[in-house]
């Protein structure tokens, strides 16, 4: 760090109390507050803009400060929280574990709402005529920021802002990935219970099906489809997972009992009845139902049957490649395959490539829960995200590719700030 740079002398236990509070109550009404934030957004006023809504972005950060900083350690002690004073320390290291602590900061404009986020949680919110009484004023919390940004600002006028930034900042902030085997080899225990359920020669038949020439496209199409038929390729993936029931109940029975339950109509049809399958399906108004999401799960974590028509007939198509679900996605697809079903697979060399530990898993920084991730990686297709652990963390971090940290930038003229 340079000698000339001053670190703002609150520590990071006391700024985490004041973003805790200013989460729970974001909005800026009083007009002390409203001073003050506007002296904080003209400071901000010179970083180029890196997003929609004006969106602007700064690295900045605060000391960890001693542990008497941290916490009362006599209130720890009698609440039973810690036994002694090594667990204390421990605590504090825990939650604390680097001399600086660093916080992402973005601030965002739309239209005449002014909005202030750090590490992606809204702290400062101040909208037109806003009527809401503030009860907790943040002037302490605008006071911070005001010299957080005069640091990082001053870095980068000194153009020491990113090599600072790249020497110091946790890797539990970063982006990056890790080929699958690599995190293995860091945890092995995982590699084991991830294929536990599937077996060599299932191994061998589904990289056989998925790397035919014809792309996992279906070879043929069934001339027709029935409500009933579609319950019976269900009932086939039911049984090669094992699912409860899978042996006894009739396969209408069985769908529900494990789908979604949002069957939009499927379920009234006539099992037999091809023209009653086919007015259901093109003419059915979609309401929210879910008719295909066959094995219940979250939103990104259930699996699918698709029933598809095309010129050339009806076909299946499977989608399932959340990690918890891909295995069961794949003795799900092998059946139907074997029993001679039309049926496609969706992102399947990826799930091979899963399967086979040759993909890459993204890790998104700390606060990002790792579902959806893909706009941290344009341009890639990956199926499982991540955030950095904390057991064997270094060995994780020796093993990935870190992706570059995004430049923040000064804007050669920085324009006025609109009237308020």
């Amino acid at each position: 760090m340079s000698n000339h740079l001053q670190v703002n002398p609150l520590s990071a236990p006391a700024i985490d109390r004041l973003l805790f509070q200013a989460e729970h109550l974001c909005d800026v009404s009083d007009e002390q507050t409203k001073k003050r934030f506007f002296e904080f957004v003209q400071l901000m006023e010179p970083l180029s803009i890196c997003g929609d809504d004006e969106l602007r972005e700064l690295w900045v950060f605060a000391p960890r400060g001693s542990i008497d900083e941290f916490a009362d350690y006599d209130e720890y002690l009698a609440d039973g929280e810690i036994e002694n004073r090594q667990e204390f320390e421990e605590l504090w290291l825990d939650m604390y574990p680097d001399e600086l602590k660093w916080y992402r900061l973005a601030t965002l404009r739309y239209r005449d709402i002014y909005s202030v986020a750090v590490n992606r949680k809204l702290v400062l919110q101040l909208q037109p005529e806003s009527q809401k009484l503030d009860s907790c004023p943040k002037t302490e919390l605008l006071d911070w920021l005001i010299v957080a940004v005069q640091q990082s600002i001053q870095l980068l006028k000194s153009r020491q802002y990113d090599a600072f930034v790249k020497q110091n900042l946790p890797h539990r902030h970063r982006v990056g990935n890790i080929l699958r085997q690599d995190y293995w080899s860091v945890f092995p225990e995982e590699k084991e219970a991830y294929l536990a359920e599937i077996d060599p020669g299932e191994m061998t038949l589904f990289e056989k099906l998925i790397n035919q020439p014809s792309e996992n496209i279906p070879a043929f199409r069934l001339s027709a489809m029935t409500s009933g038929l579609y319950f019976n390729a269900c009932k086939l993936g039911y049984v090669a997972n094992q699912y409860e029931g899978a042996k006894v109940l009739p396969a209408k029975e069985l769908y529900r009992k494990h789908a979604d339950g949002r069957d939009d109509g499927l379920l009234e049809l006539d099992e037999d009845s091809a023209e009653a399958f086919e007015t259901w399906y093109f003419g059915r108004k979609q309401h929210g139902g879910h008719p295909w999401e066959v094995c219940r799960g979250g939103n990104s974590t259930h699996i699918s049957l698709f029933v598809i028509h095309d010129a050339q007939g009806w076909s299946f198509k499977l989608a399932g490649s959340s990690m918890g679900r891909s295995v069961e996605t794949v003795k799900f697809y092998l059946t139907l395959a074997e029993q001679g079903y039309p049926v496609s697979l969706s992102d399947g060399k990826e799930i091979l490539a899963m399967l086979k530990g040759e993909d890459y898993i993204g890790i998104v920084p700390q606060g990002v829960f790792p579902r959806y991730c893909d706009s941290f990686f344009p341009g890639e297709k990956l199926l499982t995200f991540m955030n950095l652990p904390f057991e064997k963390t270094d060995q994780v971090i020796q093993a990935a590719f870190w992706y570059p940290i995004e430049r923040v930038q000064l804007r050669d003229a920085p324009d006025q700030f609109a009237s308020r």
